[in-house]
């Protein structure tokens, strides 16, 4: 994940441009790496960072602490399209970045990529909480706009951008997403207006397919 956030710049990198004070919201957040990068390069950012395993959410907690982030708001929180408690989802302690609400997506991981697979296998079952995006937003405060909605929830793309209510879509102004399945959120976004791009996978995970969608308003 270091490689990829810090150095490969797999999300800032995909066109996005941000003012110097941006708005932006981390959906499945993980341990914060994103919102890390993020504030070493956009100090005054305000950021929503959601993540719902507790144990991750803790080193999320921790890490924004010690990096001295205590501005960045936290919520122990799934994504989705509408507030529900006691929701199943899969943790795998070796791979806690790949836990998810949709652990049959995982098949085709340990099909395409053993060593990934092997990680995959000791898991548990968690109940999480699930909110809409669009009820979590009140608390950026009454920013005109949201410059940017980072979205990687290991299957869960479509369920949090069904969970943002038609007043706020005009607001925010870009998008990106790693998308296990990039048709259909490809076409919700240009569905809503935004010009949209695609960045195929590469390495080891190509065979799986994910890719990362960006959308942008012009």
């Amino acid at each position: 994940m270091y490689q990829e956030i810090f150095r490969d710049n797999c999300y800032l990198g995909a066109g996005i441009r941000l003012p110097e004070a941006p708005v932006v919201v981390d959906a499945g957040a993980n341990v914060g790496l994103f919102t890390l990068f993020l504030k070493s390069r956009y100090p005054r950012a305000r950021v929503l960072a959601a993540e719902p395993a507790p144990s991750t959410f803790g080193a999320l907690c921790a890490n924004l602490a010690h990096h001295g982030h205590a501005d960045v708001l936290t919520r122990e929180v799934a994504l989705g399209a509408r507030r529900e408690t006691g929701v199943p989802f899969t943790y795998y302690r070796d791979l806690p970045g790949n836990s998810t609400r949709y652990p049959e997506l995982k098949t085709r991981t340990r099909e395409l990529v053993p060593a990934a697979g092997r990680l995959l296998a000791d898991s548990r079952s968690l109940a999480v909480a699930v909110e809409r995006l669009s009820d979590l937003l009140p608390a950026l405060g009454p920013a005109e706009s949201i410059d940017l909605v980072k979205i990687d929830v290991e299957g869960a793309e479509l369920d949090v951008l069904a969970g943002i209510g038609e007043a706020d879509w005009p607001r925010i102004r870009q998008l990106v997403i790693e998308a296990e399945e990039p048709e259909p959120v490809r076409a919700v976004l240009e569905r809503r207006g935004f010009d949209v791009t695609a960045r195929e996978p590469y390495g080891p995970l190509a065979a799986l397919g994910t890719s990362t969608i960006t959308g942008r308003r012009t």
